[in-house]
């Protein structure tokens, strides 16, 4: 049960942390393209 715990988690911590790359990115591009 503890590690299904962690899984849920670990999967919420990595979503967050690719929506963040993902709009880093996006505000990255849209600064160079203005």
């Amino acid at each position: 049960m503890a590690s299904e715990i962690f899984g849920t988690a670990g999967i919420a911590i990595v979503l967050t942390l690719v929506g963040l790359v993902i709009g880093y990115g996006i505000l990255k591009v849209t600064n160079a393209g203005e």
